[in-house]
This record gives C-alpha cells, structure tokens and sequence, in this order.
C-alpha cells in the first residue's frame, strides 16, 4: 500500500507542472504570463494537498486507509479543475487547457479506481489502477498539454 502513495507523490509531480488556471472568471482571457502564475498557484495547492496524504501514509495503513487517502487525492484533483474551468486561456492556450482539464478527470478517475481496489485489499486491482496513473490516457494528455503550453512560451512562476 505504500508504493500508492509514492506513486501518487510522482504523479502529483507531474501533474503539478502542468496544472493550469484558465481566465480571469468573468470571460477576459488572462496574458500567458498571468495564466502562468495561477498554473503555479493551483499547481502548489494541488501538490500541497498530495503531500498532507503522503505524510499520512505509514508502513501499518490499512486498505481503508490507503483508499481513502487516494479518495481525497481525487477530491484535491476534482477541487483543481473546477478552479480552472472557471478561467478563461489565452486564445492559443485554449486547446492545451481544454487536454490538460480531461486528463485531470481522467486522473481522478483513476484515483477513484485505486482507491476502490485498496479497500478491497485487492492487490491486482490497486496495481492495475496505479499503472494507469504513471502511463494512462490522463497522464499522457497533461504531458502533452504541458508540453504544448511551454512550446508557446507560457512559464508557470511562483505567485508571490
């Protein structure tokens, strides 16, 4: 059960990096630099929110305890898009954006989906489903958004 969370504190790595925001909230794109600094600021809070579960995890978690952090790892992920769904990107940016948000959900997904294989203590399960976090569809597509938004020049930088 521990090698969940490792596998978690990678992914959140990850994720992290290509987290973004989208837009000022009211329809205004945002510059790339500004979206650059609320993909740092949601991007912190996210990988914030992975470490207080990995602090949490000791060699003695149960099954219960394992899934339910994983949960709250989907929450935090969950939490982050609706933060960027309530942005608006540059206009170069939007097609990046738009594959970041689904392989956001589609992490999510597959949190919950370790998460139900942990309580169940089923092994076959838990692994299956941390694969897909480090090689599925939804990590793949925030690399390559991740990927995209560099290539355009959009930097994330620490909020202040």
């Amino acid at each position: 059960m521990r090698r969940a969370l490792t596998i978690l504190t990678v992914v959140t790595a990850l994720v992290a990096a290509g987290c973004g925001g989208s837009g000022d909230g009211n329809g205004k794109a945002l510059s790339k630099a500004e979206y650059g600094k609320r993909m740092a600021a949601t991007g912190q809070t996210l990988q914030k929110a992975f470490a207080d579960i990995g602090d949490q995890t000791g060699a003695k978690s149960t099954p219960k305890q394992v899934g339910d952090r994983l949960d709250r790892g989907a929450t935090a992920v969950d939490t982050a898009v609706k933060q960027y769904s309530a942005l608006t990107a540059p206009a170069a940016a939007k097609p990046a954006h738009a594959k970041l948000v689904a392989g956001l959900h589609e992490l999510a997904t597959e949190l919950r989906k370790s998460a139900t294989a942990a309580r169940k203590n089923d092994a076959k399960g838990l692994n299956a489903g941390l694969q897909g976090l480090t090689t599925g569809e939804g990590i793949k597509k925030i690399t390559e958004a991740q990927k995209e938004l560099t290539a355009q020049g959009i930097k994330v930088t620490p909020s202040s």
